[in-house]
């Protein structure tokens, strides 16, 4: 469910960042690689410690989750990452943020017509944290290990 959402929206969102914010066509894949990653994490923290609750009130409310405090959180943790991680500045990161994020949980509210529940959530996370460390070693072993064997 996670990937094919970022599948859907991916295009829509990779013009927007360089149309937009300038960002290079490597610097904005990296900007949605970093969002996905990010939002499996957060997700996964907030639903550890229990919060499931809360985390479907934000995806069920679709774009009007940007007033949810949730929603507040991960703007800041994405921001963070994409100023570490992407070099952008602080004001650029927020409105890079600001973009991404009301997308991506329009399409996953939008997804399960604002009713998604709390298996759908839990299969969300597993899919996307399995898709997410898919990804992580296909590039270890493309780049890294990969040169070992040359």
């Amino acid at each position: 469910m996670f990937q094919e959402i970022f599948n859907k929206t991916s295009g829509d969102i990779l013009s927007g960042l360089t149309e937009q914010f300038g960002l290079g066509q490597d610097q904005a894949k990296s900007a949605i690689n970093l969002t996905k990653d990010n939002l499996i994490s957060s997700i996964g923290k907030e639903a550890a410690t229990g919060n499931m609750d809360g985390i479907l009130k934000m995806l069920n409310m679709g774009s009007g989750a940007q007033s949810s405090p949730m929603f507040q959180n991960l703007v800041g943790d994405l921001s963070s990452s994409y100023i570490s991680k992407l070099g952008v500045s602080p004001q650029i990161a927020s409105q890079i943020s600001n973009f991404i994020l009301p997308k991506i949980i329009a399409a996953i509210s939008g997804s399960k017509s604002g009713n998604l529940d709390k298996s759908d959530l839990m299969k969300m996370i597993s899919q996307g944290a399995g898709s997410s460390l898919s990804d992580k070693a296909g590039d270890l072993l493309k780049g890294g290990l990969g040169n070992l064997f040359k």
